[in-house]
């Protein structure tokens, strides 16, 4: 009986995976929003029946994907359907949604790099060498309009663009990343109201206010900035991984610098709405986000939480 429940169960989420697959695969604009939900099935499918019944779920959507999509439409299956095997696991051990977070970002990271990996290998196709190829094709067709016009750039614009240009390839691993924790983070965004609407106990996320990362990160950032004042050789495999490591844990001193502000607002009982405000107006005014990542520096490492509680 047990088996014809989850067999049962299996099929109906197979389905499921099947319709949202094929409507991200040929409805541009509803596809989009499809594909977000492609690891819900998996996820559902662990919780309930364990992450071996959720590995032989993706080993058998493996099958429709081929048959209703082609053999391009294997990687996206494989993604989506391994990252929400596992993240269907930490979320069965009630682990806390950060952890899941991080869980399921390093499963997306993972695919997408074998992806890339697996591109450049069987098909010869580098995704950062095409969109150099693209960014290089548009700058020269800008420039071919100027000069019809009588206006040719300056060579100070050339290089600043081409700076520019080299420094986005360089960043790619860290874009990875990002986008890495970016399908994690909408992952558990999709999938946290469906879980709730069928009955099956969920973790809420903790306030961001609390939220505190580890103070080793601070001691890395500070590493990694002295680093950086070395002389380097340019686009050399330790300036390129500074540079990303660099760029990631700014990034992280930011969100840590948001969470104390979250955290002095509430303090001081003051609404939220302005310290979101306050969010709003650094992200649109970037200098304002300097402040923000010393801020969050210095909670890191002069716990300044603890003294607005004394």
């Amino acid at each position: 009986m047990k088996n014809t429940r989850i067999l049962t169960e299996g099929a109906i989420q197979l389905a499921i995976f099947t319709v949202l697959l094929l409507i991200s695969l040929y409805m541009p604009f509803i596809g989009i929003i499809a594909t977000l939900f492609l690891s819900v099935p998996f996820i559902i499918f662990t919780i309930r029946h364990t992450y071996k019944n959720g590995l032989l779920l993706l080993l058998v959507s493996l099958i429709p994907s081929v048959w209703f999509g082609s053999i391009f439409s294997l990687p996206m299956a494989i993604m989506f359907g391994s990252s929400g095997v596992v993240m269907g696991h930490v979320w069965s051990k009630k682990q806390g949604r950060y952890i899941l977070l991080l869980v399921g970002s390093l499963a997306f990271l993972i695919n997408i790099v074998l992806l890339y990996i697996g591109s450049v290998l069987f098909f010869d196709f580098n995704f950062a060498e095409e969109i150099k190829v693209m960014m290089e094709e548009a700058f020269q067709n800008a420039q071919s309009i100027f000069s019809q016009v009588g206006q040719l750039p300056a060579e100070e614009v050339e290089e600043n663009f081409q700076q520019a240009l080299d420094l986005a390839i360089y960043l790619l691993p860290a874009s990875l990343v990002l986008a890495s924790v970016f399908l994690a983070w909408m992952t558990q965004l999709v999938t946290a109201p469906i879980l709730k609407r069928l009955q099956i106990k969920i973790d809420d996320w903790p306030p961001f206010r609390d939220l505190m990362l580890p103070k080793s990160l601070l001691w890395y950032y500070l590493i990694v900035m002295i680093l950086m004042f070395f002389p380097l050789e340019q686009g050399s495999f330790v300036h390129i991984a500074l540079l990303n490591i660099f760029q990631i844990l700014q990034l992280l001193m930011t969100i840590q610098g948001f969470s104390f502000i979250f955290y002095w607002a509430y303090q001081k009982k003051i609404a939220q709405k302005w310290a979101a405000a306050i969010v709003v107006l650094s992200l649109l005014f970037p200098f304002l986000l300097y402040l923000v990542r010393i801020l969050g520096i210095i909670d890191l490492g002069f716990e300044l939480r603890k003294r607005l509680k004394d």
